[in-house]
């Protein structure tokens, strides 16, 4: 299965996000965490050259393996960047 935006490993879903500034980057990491917390499904960030942020989900309580939840998960995470 395929996200849009979304690098499939086979181990996890991985997405890059660059954002104009640090200030944008943060507000969008708070966005993840609230959703995050609210579906009880966490993903592993990366913020890198202060505007980079690096997402990578997969069903840590399944082996490290993807599951319909990392999907579904992606899929929210597409709707909070798109707003």
């Amino acid at each position: 299965m395929e996200i849009d935006n979304w690098k499939n490993t086979g181990e996890a879903l991985v997405r890059e996000f660059v954002f104009k500034d640090q200030t944008e980057l943060g507000e969008f990491v708070l966005q993840v965490a609230k959703y995050s917390d609210a579906v009880n499904h966490h993903a592993d960030m990366r913020i890198s050259e202060w505007r980079k942020l690096e997402l990578s989900i997969t069903t840590h309580d399944d082996g490290n393996q993807l599951t319909q939840k990392d999907f579904d998960w992606a899929k929210g995470v597409n709707e909070l960047i798109d707003l």
